[in-house]
């Protein structure tokens, strides 16, 4: 099982987003580079052909990735929910927030929390805005911590 601490949680929101914006810009920056290129030759139907071709291909992208951007949306927000949780955590059990990790990047009811070397099970109120710990025991002690 993995568990993730509240600096992993952070770094991998930062590493999507810069993955998502340098994947756009490198796209739009050799769309623009064909349509100087047929701006320039005009009766060379290659590059005009070349900036058909790339426009197609930043449409058919963009639409393959609308649906991985919304799943992402929907990520960031459960992972900025979490986020706090873990803090709350850590100051409630006295402990840094260094030695909490939860088994999953969204909040949700029934994910396990590790505090220190203790498993707790967590319930939430239906509203998420208040939760309990309940101690709990793990059967497969491969715990892998990132």
């Amino acid at each position: 099982m993995t568990f993730y601490t509240l600096d992993y949680l952070k770094a991998q929101h930062q590493v999507d987003q810069v993955v998502l914006y340098g994947f756009g810009v490198v796209v739009l920056l050799i769309l623009t580079l064909t349509l100087l290129a047929y701006a320039k030759n005009r009766l060379k139907t290659k590059y005009r052909d070349l900036s058909i071709i790339m426009v197609l291909i930043m449409l058919y992208l963009f639409g393959l990735n609308y649906n991985s951007f919304e799943q992402h949306k929907s990520q960031t927000l459960s992972s900025s929910q979490i986020q706090p949780f873990l803090r709350s955590v850590a100051k409630e059990t006295r402990v840094p927030s260094a030695k909490v990790a939860v088994n999953s990047r969204t909040l949700a009811d029934g994910i396990i929390v590790k505090v220190a070397d203790k498993y707790y099970r967590v319930s939430l109120s239906p509203d998420r805005s208040s939760y309990n710990l309940e101690r709990t025991h793990m059967i497969d002690q491969n715990i892998k911590v990132q």
